[in-house]
């Protein structure tokens, strides 16, 4: 009997071990770094690929200023750049425009994805649907 119970204690610390994860970090991809400058590689719109996003460059900066530069949209193909302030908590970006239309001063994205070399972030379009962009380093 006594060998049973050693048999069968071994067994569950074995069972206990081997059911825990060897990695105990809890992250889940987006602690990195979002300072620097990011090109746009992919954007999709409610599942339907829409190319490279239309702020194909983004850039953020540590003093949490950010510029989406929009390549070739002005009157004459000139660059257009937006500015404004970034604030990220958890995997929420904030970013207030300086320059908005009243209601769209503030940009609210989901980061899903943040390391050294990949962002990658999702917003719910008030009645429309879901965008998602990706941009590398």
């Amino acid at each position: 009997m006594k060998k049973m119970k050693l048999t069968y204690g071994f067994l569950i610390a074995i069972m206990i071990l081997t059911s825990c994860s060897s990695d105990d970090n809890n992250d889940n991809g987006t602690d990195g770094s979002i300072v620097g400058t990011w090109t746009g590689v992919s954007s999709s719109f409610n599942g339907q690929n829409s190319g490279v996003p239309d702020n194909s460059i983004v850039k953020f900066t540590s003093d949490n200023r950010t510029e989406f530069i929009y390549e070739g949209f002005g009157n004459n193909g000139q660059d257009i750049s937006e500015f404004g302030d970034w604030s990220k908590s958890g995997n929420t970006l904030t970013i207030t425009w300086d320059d908005a239309d009243p209601g769209l001063e503030t940009y609210i994205l989901t980061v899903t994805e943040l390391t050294e070399n990949s962002l990658k972030w999702q917003t719910e379009i008030s009645g429309e649907g879901t965008l998602k962009e990706s941009f590398e380093k």
